[in-house]
C-alpha cells in the first residue's frame, strides 16, 4: 500500500465531505457578518445567497471568484489531482461562466508525500486546466499533517449569461446531469471495502469528468437556475434552488441515477460522523418522504459529491425543444423532478 494510500485511510472524511457542517458554517457567519462593514455596491453576489461563486461587476462582465480544496478521496494522485481541478472550476461553470486564473492551494507534510506523488497531484490537476486554457498564476503550500489540494479561481461571464442557485420558477423541470454515491465509494475505498481498481473505467471518467456543460445552459434565458452538486448532497443543493421558500419540489427519487456500487454499498460503508448524517440533521425540516425509502437510497439523496455534476432549472418547453442537443453535450442528464408553488419542502416519492 502506497504512503498516500495511508494518509487517505486515517482521513477522516475527504473530498467535499471534509466541509464543515453547514448549520455550523451558517452559525458562525450569522455571528461574524456585522463585522464586515466594508460595502461594495459593485459586489452582486456574496455570503448572502451561498451561491457557487462571488459576483462582482466589472464594467461589460462580471468577475467570478471561488475558492475550493479538499483531501484525497482516491488513492492516485494523478487522479486527486484531476479531480481538485476539475471540482473548483466547476463553481465557474455553475454560474455560467468561463475559467481565467488559478492560484493553487496545497498542504502535505513532506515526510510521509513524496516529491514524485506531489508533482503527479499538479500534472494531474494541469492536464485540468489546460483543457480550459486557464493559467496557474502561483499558490500557497505549507506543511500538513495530510494533502489537501484546491484552487482559488477568477472567471467571467457574461452579464445576461450569469446563473444563480436560487432563481428556479414553478413549473420548471428539475435536471441533473451526473449519476450521484462519489462520498460512498470514497468510504469504500478509504475502508478498503473495494479497491482503486474495482470502480470501472468509466465511472471514474465521469467522477473526473467537467462540468464546462454549464457555459451551454447558460445561453438559455428558459434555463432559471443552476448550480453543481457538491459537499451538501442533492437534498442539500436542492433547497438552495428553492431561494426564498416560495417553492416546493417534487423528486422522483425513481428517476435518480447512482454510480456502479454505490447504492449496494451505502448502508454498510456509512458511519454515524459521516457527512450525510450531518446533511441528513441539517436538512430534516425541508424533506418529506412520501413513500418508503430504502436506507441506502436516503443516504444517497444526502451524500456529499465532489466534483458533482450539475443541476438546474429549467421550462419543460425548453427541454422539450433543446434536450437532444443538450444530451449530445452531455449524455447522463435526467430528469428527477419538478418545482411547484409551496412552502419550501422538498417532497421525496
Amino acid at each position: 500500500m502506497s504512503m498516500f494510500c495511508q494518509i487517505m485511510d486515517k482521513s477522516e472524511s475527504g473530498g467535499c465531505g471534509c466541509k464543515i457542517p453547514s448549520s455550523v458554517l451558517s452559525k458562525i457567519l450569522l455571528q461574524t457578518a456585522a463585522a464586515n462593514t466594508v460595502l461594495d455596491d459593485k459586489v452582486v453576489l456574496g455570503f448572502e445567497s451561498s451561491d457557487d461563486c462571488a459576483v462582482y461587476d466589472a464594467g461589460e462582465k462580471y468577475l467570478l471568484f471561488t475558492t475550493d480544496y479538499f483531501s484525497p478521496i482516491v488513492n492516485d494522485p494523478y487522479v486527486f489531482g484531476q479531480l481538485a481541478a476539475s471540482n473548483a472550476v466547476s463553481d465557474i461553470f455553475a454560474s455560467g461562466g468561463s475559467p481565467l486564473i488559478a492560484n493553487s492551494i496545497m498542504t502535505f507534510d513532506p515526510e510521509l508525500v513524496s516529491a514524485e506523488q506531489v508533482t503527479q497531484m499538479i500534472l494531474g490537476a494541469q492536464s485540468v486546466m489546460n483543457k480550459f486554457n486557464v493559467s496557474i498564476v502561483g499558490g500557497h503550500t505549507i506543511k500538513n499533517s495530510q494533502p489537501l489540494y484546491g484552487f482559488s479561481i477568477i472567471g467571467e461571464v457574461e452579464k445576461h449569461r450569469l446563473k444563480k442557485n436560487n432563481t428556479a420558477r414553478a413549473g420548471d423541470l428539475l435536471v441533473m446531469t451526473r449519476p450521484i454515491g462519489v462520498g460512498i465509494l470514497a468510504n469504500a475505498l478509504k475502508n478498503q471495502v473495494i479497491e482503486q481498481e474495482d470502480i470501472p473505467a468509466s465511472t471514474l471518467a465521469q467522477i473526473t469528468g467537467d462540468n464546462a456543460f454549464g457555459r451551454t445552459l447558460s445561453e438559455s434565458p428558459e434555463v432559471s437556475s443552476l448550480t453543481d452538486i457538491t459537499g451538501f448532497g442533492l437534498i442539500g443543493h436542492i433547497s438552495e434552488m428553492i431561494g426564498l421558500g416560495q417553492l416546493d419540489v417534487d423528486l422522483d427519487s425513481n428517476n435518480l441515477v447512482f454510480y456502479d456500487g454505490a447504492e449496494s454499498l451505502a448502508v454498510a460503508v456509512t458511519s454515524a460522523d459521516s457527512g450525510i448524517f450531518s446533511n441528513i440533521k441539517k436538512y430534516a425540516q425541508s424533506v418529506e418522504y412520501l413513500a418508503d425509502l430504502p436506507l441506502a437510497r436516503k443516504f444517497l439523496l444526502h451524500d456529499p459529491q465532489t466534483n458533482g455534476g450539475l443541476l438546474f432549472a429549467v421550462s419543460a418547453e425548453e427541454f422539450e425543444m433543446n434536450h437532444k442537443k443538450w444530451q449530445a453535450l452531455c449524455p447522463d442528464l435526467i430528469v428527477i423532478g419538478r418545482m411547484m408553488e409551496g412552502t419550501g419542502k422538498i417532497k421525496v416519492c
